[in-house]
């Protein structure tokens, strides 16, 4: 009970403080502090109605810049969206991957074709590999030495007494030669390897130049968007400038209200001003 009581006091003693210092007066002039008289009521009211509209034109002024923020960014965001969304798909289109595996049973020595890739492989040396590799005929495993996409590469086989050969031309011009001994693997079998490179590059030659048509037509519209995105950013930083400028001046004009109901008080109340 002790303990609410001192409570109400220091709750009381606040507010009495808070009210003192809000309408303050020379004890001479008390009555515009604490006063019921016509007068004073309305000295205290016309400062009180001063402080309540500078608080709410800050608020409204707060509020139109946010509101002119928020329109940007409601009309930018999906604009950004829609570019990150447009530069997804072009990605997609331009890189494939190796696709699925093509005539897997052709497959010799280190040569993997697929889809879109002509995949040069190597043993597989790593220590990591080999512990964890099962022991046996054909448990050797690989890795991957080079990659290359089939569009715009050609093969070319050629022999000797010895040596078979598929020799790959590059998109760059560069050669690489794919190696087959004769006493190992069969002519017709590397020839029959290398035909099957050169049919799956020439489709995916073409399988690339129609993406590249269609990357080409997300690039032009991307191009599109971001002219619209930024066309709609510099109308929003115009919008949030006017804004801004508009809500500093509603600012500057409530405080000047308050400042003169301040200078009024101070008149009415013997000299003290008002400290909010």
């Amino acid at each position: 009970m002790r303990f609410l009581v001192v409570l109400l006091v220091l709750a009381g003693c606040f507010l009495a403080g808070r009210w003192l210092v809000g309408y303050p007066s020379v004890p001479s002039r008390w009555r515009y502090t604490l006063g019921p008289g016509a007068e004073q009521r309305a000295a205290r009211q016309a400062l009180s109605a001063a402080r309540s509209q500078r608080a709410a034109a800050r608020r409204d002024a707060d509020r139109r810049v946010s509101d002119a923020r928020r329109r940007v960014t409601e009309i930018v965001q999906p604009l950004q969206l829609r570019v990150q969304e447009l530069q997804s798909a072009r990605q997609v289109l331009l890189r494939p991957g190796r696709g699925a595996a093509v005539r897997r049973e052709l497959w010799l020595g280190e040569l993997e074709l697929y889809e879109h890739a002509l995949v040069f492989t190597k043993k597989d040396t790593r220590e990591d590999t080999r512990q964890e590799q099962p022991q046996g005929e054909g448990s050797a495993r690989t890795a991957v030495d080079e990659e290359l996409p089939l569009g715009g590469l050609t093969a070319t086989f050629d022999s000797t007494r010895s040596h078979a050969f598929i020799r790959i031309t590059r998109q760059d011009h560069s050669r690489r030669s794919a190696v087959f001994s004769l006493g190992t693997y069969d002519e017709v079998a590397v020839d029959a390897l290398a035909e099957a490179i050169h049919n799956q590059a020439v489709k995916d030659t073409e399988f690339r130049a129609d993406r590249q048509v269609r990357a080409d037509a997300i690039a032009a519209e991307v191009k599109r968007v971001e002219a619209e995105r930024a066309e709609a950013e510099e109308r929003g930083r115009t919008e949030v400038a006017a804004a801004t400028k508009r809500a500093h001046a509603e600012r500057e004009r409530a405080d000047a209200l308050l400042r003169n109901a301040k200078d009024t008080w101070v008149s009415q109340g013997g000299g003290l001003r008002p400290w909010r």
